[in-house]
């Protein structure tokens, strides 16, 4: 929301951006508050209802941006036509760590949408087969990180030399992110590279768990606010996980010209099909990810520590233009009004 809403706005598309106190991050102007509530309970939903009907009245579409937040606007009898971005779902293989989106309440409220804007073909996949006529698959439009310090800045501060491999993953310590794959897949990485170094940023219920299992050359820095800095200093970014909608980490790696080794997961495998700097691996292959990462490192020793800008890799705008994106949504928008 936070880079869609000004694009909108700079195409004479008027879109006011309301919803929990915050819900930008500081990224942007809210320009109203809706307690969207956590769970369905009609009083809730009721006041939520009531604080949205202002913005509401005049509306031409109303973009609702996850379940949660399309079904204060369904609770409604008279409404404008209703977008709604579907974030993420269960996918076979994924196990049971994610939102249901396939359960009979959740495709009851999606099925009230006018539109369905899903960010990958996996997530069309995820739903009910009854809702993809009302489906556009639209990657969400993310604002290009910007870097403030130096990688050498970055890398002093963790103690890893300028001239050490360094891969860097960022991602909440959740078993989602499949993150003890990774550390074992390292093992053979510093076996064979041992001035190789794993730098895991991210916090998460799986952190105690996850250092106990960590090797030789694997560091715990914690969350960021914002980890364009910490990325801009990898020579490698891995994504491990068992399931994504769009891993966001990996457009933000290649904005910034780091190559990505990934799971198989989400956009990922469309964007390696036209990026030679983005590796892909099955889900829950740890031979793989462990020789797709040594690989990696070995292809790119000719740039390791180079600035970012040097770095050899068609980035960003080949596959995901901001621009193109956003014309994407006023699309959707147009089908309605």
């Amino acid at each position: 929301m936070a880079a869609l809403a000004p694009r909108l706005e700079s195409r004479g598309v008027r879109a006011p951006v309301v919803g929990p106190p915050g819900v930008l991050g500081g990224l942007g102007t809210q320009r109203g508050v809706v307690d969207v509530p956590d769970r369905p309970a009609p009083l809730p939903l009721l006041r939520a209802r009531r604080a949205l009907r202002p913005w509401t009245t005049d509306a031409d579409v109303v973009h609702a941006h996850g379940l949660k937040a399309a079904a204060v606007v369904t609770t409604g009898r008279h409404r404008p036509p209703l977008v709604v971005t579907v974030h993420n779902v269960v996918l076979p293989d994924a196990g049971r760590v994610g939102p249901r989106i396939g359960s009979v309440a959740a495709t009851a409220v999606l099925g009230r949408a006018d539109r369905l804007v899903v960010p990958s073909s996996a997530v069309l996949e995820g739903l009910s087969p009854r809702l993809h006529q009302r489906c556009r698959i639209v990657t969400p439009v993310v604002n290009a990180p910007v870097v403030d310090r130096p990688a050498s800045e970055v890398r002093s501060a963790w103690g890893i030399p300028e001239d050490a491999p360094l891969v860097v993953s960022v991602a909440r310590l959740h078993r989602q992110k499949a993150l003890g794959d990774l550390l074992e897949a390292w093992r053979r990485v510093a076996a064979e590279l041992p001035s190789a170094r794993l730098v895991l940023v991210g916090d998460g219920p799986e952190r105690s768990d996850l250092e106990r299992l960590a090797g030789p050359g694997v560091s715990f820095v914690g969350a960021v606010p914002d980890a364009a800095d910490e990325l801009a200093a990898a020579d490698l970014l891995v994504v491990s996980s068992l399931w994504e909608a769009v891993p966001l980490v990996l457009v933000e790696a290649l904005a910034l010209g780091v190559p990505v080794v990934s799971t198989r997961v989400g956009i990922a495998p469309a964007v390696a099909a036209t990026d030679p700097t983005v590796t892909v691996v099955d889900v829950g292959d740890v031979a793989g990810l462990g020789e797709a990462i040594l690989a990696r490192l070995r292809l790119g020793a000719s740039v390791l520590g180079a600035p970012v800008g040097d770095r050899t890799t068609p980035g960003l705008a080949d596959w995901c233009d901001p621009d193109s994106l956003v014309d994407q949504v006023v699309e959707v928008y147009r089908e309605l009004v």
